[in-house]
């Protein structure tokens, strides 16, 4: 029998943190109030993966995890503390490796093998390509880097630094055949052997390479001219045909078995959005899990975008995320900081244009060769259009790129077959944007692809319509996610996946709507407040609201520095480096993960002003500018020139610090009381001031957490007091069956400048009704509660009686959790 889903813990599993790892921490998870061990993928990836998502063989458990024995023995330890565990799959793609045999087989045979079927590749194009050499091909040849070479197994592969490619045999048989030997002669003598390493050290490598399944190029060669899917734009990562029967069994073979076999007991898909038919797949995953299994796709959903009717549980939660972090997120100050980039012309033009223009930006440099894709698609059918002068190539390319760059949301749901309101929705409102941005040209040929999306006419019009829909989400997440968000420091708390810069608060009502339509739909779903993939770690978002309710702290702040600031900068053709925007950039993230190491600095803003592809980028890094805001950044840490900066960031972190404690208490009692199931991302039951990947995998420290399950520990008093709360509340919700599954009724509160926020969980007699402040405008709240709480008997968290109405709340707790019936204040019962 399945564990009840009541709460999920995120473990990222890898070399360095394995079964045996997480099979220690079961008790410690046990006792904190975990239901489900929530796991990052663990079939056999890429030797040394930090994350289990380049995935080597999905049909196999990963041996450096500790394989299928390692798994067994952690679930098993699991189901002793009546735990289930819910698994992260990657059924989108897989790793283009020599790691990967099925990958190896399909070089090596060519399209027509059964490995072939697996992968998303463009055969009508021609040989696979391969854009791994580092310089040009004929460079590369020149430079001796390639080499044949012999593999125990009898297979001869070129070898190129750490890639190994399978040559076809054919190619083998000739060289075996030079060499004097038979194709079954094996194994060789030492003679033998030396006869074919001769002849492979002279062969001519231009003619083998000419006659194989694929062909080496320059990896810069990826952005334009790429005959499979990728992972986004990364070309190390294959799109896999899980649409295909025979590939959804072998991609889904291990997971199926583990949930037969009760050791899986939930699955989280990863990266939905890039498949073919997802409602599709869904159904065809339901129907073999059975109506009872969880399952929760990876889903960004823009504001107002519901998720369609697919027979599933739900989403990972990123909206849930933004709601809460939206609450408490004041929009007068919002308006205020951003108010004040205008006024110093660092920040131009609406949200929506700013997307589109990084949108552009991406389609025409690191998706260049999906869109090349998919404007050959679109241009089939309209060779009489292109005849007629009435279109041209060029206009077809221009309304390619301007349909995924109009695109409201990550993606349209059409299938080969047809499509739904919502999808004709969508492809409306690109229509009306296009007719704003767009020049007549583009504007016809967009008419006319738009015209195909509605109502395909001949089979390239399906294909495309496919193609469109998964190139769309990886445009949105690489325009939006990994660019718009590291340009645009307005209050880097709102810059979070499946996050909007056009809609950074919520207000009361609209969360109570929310909430009650998901109390309705019996929601279970996730509610992370952080997870692999968020930009920020919750305390660190919490520190940064704060800035919202007080936005003249924060521009005091930016004037006071403003002259020390500029004396650690450089001066480079006339230029700040860093410039202007990226000193706000810096200086709020230091201010926002206050103190940090100048190696954690450093290495964020690597990946931060790359991102961002203002000054720099990940293909042609300008490592001046890098150096010189790594610079700027590492001074203000530690330099003595630094100093008047990091005194006046002390001064502004202590200053924020009772709001930044109040708020980030009050984020984490609504993750655990708002309908759906509350996902703890690993070591955030302390206090958590991470930045982005890889910032927030590092280790964590798992004795001080097991000491504070004990009161032990020399542990600060904010990380105390957090984790005390999550262990109550987790309490509470095994407990309190209205808290898992009772409705959703919003309690009025007066008016106050705290803005509480009110609810009322309930189920039968058993109810828990909930008050958090959503502003900090002093330091002891004032709650007056409203007619009518006396009818019952309502405790605290503690057990203890709540004070009469209009009483002021504990100091201690600057929210209210009350509870009907019994409240045990041992957590070990």
């Amino acid at each position: 029998m399945n564990p009840e889903l009541c709460a999920t813990y995120r473990l990222q599993l890898q070399r360095g943190f394995t079964f045996a790892d997480a099979e220690a921490l079961v008790p410690y998870l046990a006792s904190l109030g975990i239901s489900h061990l929530y796991a990052s993928p663990i079939t056999t990836a890429v030797p040394g993966s930090t994350h289990g998502y380049d995935v080597a063989d999905p049909t196999r458990i990963n041996p450096e995890l500790g394989g299928e024995e390692g798994f067994e023995r952690l679930a098993t330890r699991l189901a002793e503390h009546r735990m289930g565990v819910l698994l992260d799959i990657v059924p989108n793609h897989m790793a283009a490796s020599s790691h990967n045999p099925f990958w190896m087989e399909m070089l090596e045979r060519g399209p027509d093998c059964p490995a072939a079927k697996l992968f998303d590749v463009f055969w009508e194009k021609g040989r696979l390509l391969l854009p791994v050499l580092g310089d040009p091909l004929q460079a590369t040849l020149e430079a001796g880097q390639l080499s044949l070479r012999a593999e125990a197994s009898g297979r001869i592969v070129l070898a190129y630094a750490d890639h190994a490619l399978p040559l076809r045999p054919e190619s083998v048989a000739e060289l075996r055949a030079a060499a004097g030997l038979s194709e079954a002669q094996a194994p060789l003598s030492a003679g033998d052997r030396a006869k074919r390493d001769a002849v492979l050290a002279a062969a001519d490598l231009a003619a083998i390479l000419d006659a194989q399944h694929w062909r080496l190029a320059w990896w810069r060669t990826a952005a334009h001219d790429l005959n499979y899917r990728r992972f986004f734009n990364i070309t190390d990562l294959v799109g896999v045909r899980v649409e295909d029967p025979e590939v959804f069994e072998i991609v889904h073979r291990l997971p199926l078995d583990l949930v037969r076999r009760g050791l899986v007991h939930g699955l989280r898909i990863d990266h939905i959005d890039g498949l073919v038919d997802p409602a599709g797949y869904c159904a065809r995953l339901r129907a073999l899990v059975g109506p009872d299994v969880p399952l929760v796709v990876e889903k960004i959903l823009e504001p107002g975008e519901t998720l369609r009717d697919w027979p599933i549980d739900g989403t990972t939660g990123y909206e849930r995320l933004n709601d809460i972090n939206g609450l408490l997120v004041d929009a007068d100050g919002y308006r205020a900081l951003e108010e004040n980039l205008r006024a110093r012309h660092l920040l131009v033009d609406t949200p929506a244009k700013r997307l589109a223009e990084a949108k552009r930006q991406v389609l025409s440099t690191s998706l260049a060769a999906e869109v090349e894709a998919l404007t050959r698609l679109a241009r089939d059918g309209l060779d009489a259009d292109i005849a007629a002068g009435d279109l041209t190539e060029a206009a077809i390319r221009q309304a390619v790129t301007a349909l995924i760059v109009h695109c409201p949301v990550y993606r349209s749901y059409a299938t080969w077959d047809g499509h739904a309101p919502e999808d004709e929705s969508i492809w409306d409102t690109i229509r009306a944007a296009m007719e704003v941005a767009e020049d007549p040209l583009t504007n016809a040929a967009g008419a006319v692809l738009l015209e195909r999306l509605k109502a395909p006419r001949i089979d390239s019009d399906r294909q495309f319509r496919l193609r469109f829909q998964q190139l769309s989400g990886p445009a949105m997440a690489k325009g939006f996610e990994d660019t718009e968000l590291y340009r645009t420091p307005v209050l880097l708390c709102v810059n979070e996946v499946g996050g909007s810069l056009e809609h950074p608060s919520r207000d009361l009502d609209e969360m109570h709507a929310l909430n009650a339509a998901r109390a309705a739909a019996q929601a279970r779903d996730l509610t992370p407040v952080a997870t692999h993939d968020t930009k920020r770690g919750p305390d660190t978002r919490a520190r940064l609201a704060t800035l919202s309710f007080r936005p003249d702290s924060w521009l005091n702040f930016l004037d006071e520095t403003r002259e020390a600031c500029a004396t650690l900068t450089r001066q480079a053709a006339g230029l700040m480096l860093p410039d202007p925007l990226d000193q706000v950039m810096i200086l709020q993230t230091l201010v926002s993960a206050w103190p940090i190491s100048e190696e954690r600095i450093a290495a964020y803003l690597t990946k931060a002003l790359r991102e961002a592809k203002r000054h720099t980028n990940w293909e042609t890094p300008d490592e001046a500018y890098e150096q010189a805001a790594q610079a700027f950044a590492t001074a203000v840490v530690a330099a003595p020139e630094g100093e008047p900066v990091r005194a006046a960031i002390g001064r502004l972190v202590e200053a924020l610090a009772p709001a930044a404690r109040i708020v980030g208490l009050a984020q984490t009692v609504l993750q655990l009381t708002l309908p759906g199931t509350p996902d703890i991302y690993q070591g955030t039951e302390f206090r958590d001031f991470s930045l982005v990947d890889p910032d927030n995998r590092r280790p964590v420290d798992w004795d001080a957490r097991r000491a504070a399950l004990e009161g032990a520990g020399n542990i600060a008093p904010e990380d105390r007091e957090k984790f005390d709360l999550i262990r109550r509340l987790l309490a509470l919700r095994r407990t309190h069956p209205a808290l898992t599954r009772g409705g959703y009724t919003p309690l009025r509160l007066a008016p106050s400048p705290w803005r509480w926020f009110g609810f009322e969980r309930r189920m039968g007699d058993d109810a828990v009704r909930v008050v958090v402040p959503t502003r900090v405008p002093g330091s002891i709240p004032q709650l007056s509660l409203p007619d009518g709480w006396g009818e019952e008997e309502w405790r605290d968290l503690a057990g203890a009686p709540i004070p009469s109405p209009g009483g002021p709340l504990p100091e201690q707790w600057p929210f209210l959790v009350a509870v009907t019936g019994d409240v045990s204040p041992d957590l070990s019962a």
